[in-house]
């Protein structure tokens, strides 16, 4: 049921937020909102369905650490 409501809310903030950028012809941001729209409402249903989805935190600290070099 959760995964319906899911769908449901993703479909009208879609409808809120991409007719307008298709209606003034903003191809860049659309492909940009539609990529993190799509991963977000991946991440959304997963977690609906109670897949444990693993910390990006740990990764991003070996990336930082290289960077910096610590």
């Amino acid at each position: 049921m959760i995964v319906v409501l899911i769908i449901l809310g993703y479909i009208v903030i879609g409808i809120i937020e991409i007719v307008p950028l298709v209606k003034k012809n903003q191809k860049r941001e659309l492909m940009l909102y539609s990529i993190l729209f799509g991963v977000a409402f991946v991440i959304s249903v997963l977690l609906g369905l109670g897949v444990k989805i693993p910390s990006p935190a740990k990764p991003i600290e070996k990336v930082v650490r290289m960077v910096i070099g610590k």
